[in-house]
């Protein structure tokens, strides 16, 4: 193993075992550090992160996925100055991204999820994950460490835990406390949204249930739960919703990140107006 391999390994056991980032997170920085390894495969420098950002480039990686790399490469740069490997602290700046709209599901799709009736087990789970994450907008995630005690069916809200280890508290509807009322019942794991034997459900188990559903209703393009995330909030926008609310609903640390929902379509302008316009209200 050479030195730069063994530093790296080092960086993410500190980083999962010290610093309780998500599986998930470790896997992009591994994504990352591979995707170093293959371009450049030398101690970073000023010079050579730039040349991994413009090979990135060049090999057709869009730009939103070179930031995502570059975030997860940022965080080893850091810990590599941090603990002495590189004498200065350096950085990989964002490429700019196009403003592309974030993938949403149409009405009838989400009717479809919606009018779906399982009748197994991991069915009855996966319906209730749907309508939770229509419902609420967490992350899946967040769905899939979610806890039984930390559901307050009394109260209509669930209390996730996101990234960075913050815990959010999120309002449900009445609607989905019969839902998942009705899931509870079927299982008695501390976990919200377990497998049979009560252990935690795996995001790639998840994500291949919901695609396989979704083939079988004839849903078409692209479906993954992010999809439900980004409904949600374009939906909560469109119907007049605060962005500063719906910034805290999500979890987002930084309000740039929610403004991507910000739609200027002039029917849901108009949508919008026609429920808040002052005037109306007064006459």
């Amino acid at each position: 193993m050479d030195k730069l391999e063994e530093l790296y390994a080092k960086f993410a056991r500190e980083k999962q075992f010290l610093s309780g980032v998500s599986p998930r997170t470790v896997k992009w920085y591994r994504f990352a550090f591979n995707r170093w390894n293959t371009l450049i495969g030398q101690m970073p420098d000023g010079e050579n992160i730039k040349d991994f950002v413009i090979r990135l480039t060049e090999s057709g990686v869009e730009a939103v996925t070179v930031n995502m790399y570059a975030r997860a490469f940022n965080s080893f740069l850091t810990w590599l100055h941090t603990e002495g490997h590189i004498p200065e602290r350096i950085r990989i700046s964002r490429v700019k991204e196009g403003q592309k709209p974030p993938k949403t599901y149409s009405e009838e799709t989400l009717k479809r999820f919606l009018s779906w009736r399982p009748t197994t087990f991991e069915g009855f789970r996966l319906h209730t994950m749907i309508c939770v994450a229509i419902d609420t907008g967490a992350r899946v995630d967040e769905l899939l460490t979610l806890k039984r005690d930390s559901i307050n069916l009394d109260d209509l809200f669930i209390t996730v835990l996101g990234k960075g280890n913050k815990q959010r508290t999120i309002p449900i509807s009445v609607e989905c406390r019969k839902v998942l009322y009705h899931f509870l019942k079927r299982h008695d794991s501390d976990i919200a949204f377990p497998k049979q034997d009560g252990a935690q459900l795996s995001y790639g188990a998840a994500l291949d249930q919901l695609k396989s559903v979704a083939a079988k209703l004839g849903v078409k393009g692209k479906v993954g739960f992010h999809g439900l995330r980004h409904t949600f909030a374009t939906s909560y926008l469109r119907d007049g919703g605060n962005l500063i609310y719906l910034s805290r609903l999500l979890g987002h640390a930084d309000l740039q990140t929610t403004r991507i929902y910000i739609n200027n379509n002039v029917e849901d302008l108009a949508l919008v107006h026609k429920k808040t316009s002052l005037l109306s209200k007064l006459r």
